[in-house]
C-alpha cells in the first residue's frame, strides 16, 4: 500500500512537471529549467489544483503558504477534536497514533530535558508545536501544496517564538539582573565577565537563527532535490525516466522520514535552548 501510494504520488507530480513545463515552453522555445523549479518552491498568491488546469488566484493577498498554514492548524485542530470527542478509558481509533505522538514528546524530548514538574506545564507546548511542524511539512508532500517550512519567513518567526520564551522565562524564573550575570561564573574578574555574556547573548542569537535555517534549509533542499529529478525527462528526453523517477521515488521517501526528523529536532533544540537560560549555576 505504501508503495502505491508513493507511485500515485509521483505520477501527479509528474503531471504537475508536465503542466508546467508545457507551459513555459508555450511562452518560449526553451525550457526555463530554474523558472519551472522554483515555481513549485517559492511562496506565491497562485495554486494549481488540477494539472492543466488555470492557477487559482488566492484573494485578500493570501499567499499559498499563508494557506498551509492556517490549513494545518485547522487540521490539528479537528484532529484532536474528533479523536478525543469522547473521553473513555481506552483509546481507539484516531485517538491511538495521537496519543502515540504526545507520549513521544512527553517521554523522548519533554521530560528528559526539564523534568516532570517543570516538563507538565510545557508538555502542551511543545505537543502543538512539533505537531505544527510535521503537519506543514507533511502538507508540503502532497501534489498542488507547497511546504510553508521552506519558507525562511516561517522557519524564522517559529524561531523568533523560541527566542522571546527564553528571553521571557528567564527574566521571569531568575528575574532580570541574575539572567545577565547567570551568563558568566561567580567571582569572575568584570572584563572577562562582559566578555562571556557578550558570547553568552550572541550565542543565543546564533542558536535561533541555526532553528530556523535547518529546518528551512532541509525542507527547501528536499523539494528542490525531488523536482530537479523529474525535470531531467524535460531536459533530456523520456529516457532519462528510467533513472530520475526511482530517483525520486527514494529522494521522496527520504523526505517523509525528514519531515518528521525535522520536526523532532527543533523541537528537542528549543526544548534545550530554554531549559539552558532558565537554569542557575547556583542550582
Amino acid at each position: 500500500m505504501i508503495i502505491k501510494a508513493i507511485i500515485g504520488f509521483f505520477c501527479l507530480i509528474s503531471a504537475f512537471s508536465v503542466s508546467a513545463a508545457s507551459a513555459h515552453a508555450e511562452n518560449s522555445s526553451e525550457l526555463d529549467v530554474s523558472a519551472v523549479l522554483f515555481e513549485h518552491v517559492l511562496n506565491s498568491n497562485e495554486i494549481v489544483l488540477i494539472p492543466g488546469m488555470p492557477a487559482i488566484t488566492l484573494p485578500f493577498g493570501i499567499t499559498v503558504h499563508l494557506l498551509m498554514i492556517w490549513l494545518s492548524v485547522f487540521l490539528i485542530a479537528i484532529l484532536f477534536k474528533l479523536a478525543f470527542r469522547k473521553r473513555t478509558p481506552k483509546v481507539h481509533g484516531l485517538a491511538v497514533p495521537l496519543e502515540a505522538l504526545v507520549f513521544f514528546v512527553r517521554d523522548d524530548i519533554v521530560y528528559p530535558i526539564m523534568g516532570e514538574k517543570k516538563g507538565e506545564k510545557w508538555l502542551p507546548f511543545y505537543v502543538t508545536l512539533f505537531m505544527f511542524i510535521v503537519v506543514l511539512n507533511c502538507l508540503g508532500l502532497i501534489p498542488a501544496f507547497k511546504s510553508a517550512t521552506g519558507n525562511i519567513n516561517v522557519t524564522l518567526a517559529l524561531a523568533v517564538v523560541i527566542f522571546a520564551l527564553m528571553f521571557i522565562t528567564g527574566f521571569k524564573n531568575l528575574g532580570f539582573l541574575h539572567f545577565f550575570t547567570n551568563m558568566y561564573p561567580a567571582d569572575t574578574p568584570w572584563p572577562i565577565a562582559l566578555f562571556v555574556a557578550f558570547l553568552e547573548l550572541f550565542g543565543t542569537v546564533i542558536k535561533s537563527v541555526i532553528l530556523s535555517l535547518r529546518l528551512f534549509a532541509n525542507m527547501f533542499a528536499g523539494h528542490l532535490a525531488i523536482l530537479s529529478f523529474l525535470i531531467l525527462i524535460f531536459i533530456i528526453g523520456p529516457v532519462s525516466a528510467i533513472i530520475s523517477v526511482p530517483f525520486a521515488v527514494f529522494t521522496f521517501s527520504l523526505e517523509v522520514i525528514v519531515a518528521l526528523l525535522q520536526a523532532f529536532v527543533f523541537t528537542l533544540l528549543s526544548c534545550i535552548f530554554i531549559t539552558m537560560v532558565n537554569s542557575s549555576h547556583s542550582d
